[in-house]
């Protein structure tokens, strides 16, 4: 084993030196401004997540669909064993919820449909949502507010978001499709999947373990 070791060592000091040395000049590489315009963005790395390496998004959000899947198939069971204790609801949270849900959306919205111009994105939006039904849940209870947000309806909501979000990446994909509205439909997609997926892990802890 210390042969094969020492030869793997060899090997990868001769790759470095190889790229070191520019033995094997590489093709200059294109001005990511062009590029990133390619996409109808100019946020290279909208472009870059939701364009030149699209599979690896959709495959992450894949990733993260089945992490709730798992959620739901595990905890289920447990919240007919546990039942929930009713909370309070306290009088700071409420007032604060009340004011801070609307910038929550609005500002999430925002960083869903800018997030091909400057910082931002499906994930973060769709975080920073998730958030907003977070304090929503202080401030109500996970139960009370499963029933006003129709939890039925938001996990087709769900299931929806995905579907259609493979199906316009894989548009994209084949038909080689361009423009910053594609851009746009793919993270308010992905953050409605992030947020959606983050209201599902938090009731179903929340029911299993006691109210947040």
């Amino acid at each position: 084993m210390r042969w094969l070791a020492g030869a793997a060592v060899v090997a990868l000091v001769g790759l470095l030196a190889l790229g070191t040395w520019g033995l094997f000049p590489r093709p200059p590489v294109p001005s990511w401004e062009e590029a990133t315009a390619a996409f109808g963005a100019r946020n290279a790395v909208a472009a870059i997540v939701l364009g030149a390496r699209l599979w690896d998004t959709l495959l992450e959000v894949l990733v993260y669909a089945m992490a709730l899947v798992g959620v739901r198939m595990v905890l289920r069971p447990l919240s007919r064993v546990q039942p929930v204790p009713p909370v309070s609801e306290t009088p700071l949270l409420t007032r604060a919820a009340d004011i801070l849900l609307g910038p929550i959306v609005v500002f999430a919205i925002y960083i869903a449909s800018s997030g091909h111009l400057g910082p931002g994105g499906g994930f973060p939006a769709g975080a920073i949502l998730g958030s907003g039904l977070l304090l929503l849940a202080l401030a109500k209870g996970a139960e009370r507010l499963a029933q006003e947000l129709h939890e039925p309806s938001l996990e087709r909501v769900e299931y929806g978001a995905i579907a259609a979000l493979l199906a316009l990446g894989g548009l994209i994909l084949v038909l080689s499709w361009r423009g910053s509205w594609l851009l746009v439909g793919a993270n308010v997609l992905i953050g409605l999947e992030v947020a959606i997926g983050a209201w599902v892990v938090l009731h179903h802890f929340a029911s299993s373990r006691g109210e947040v």
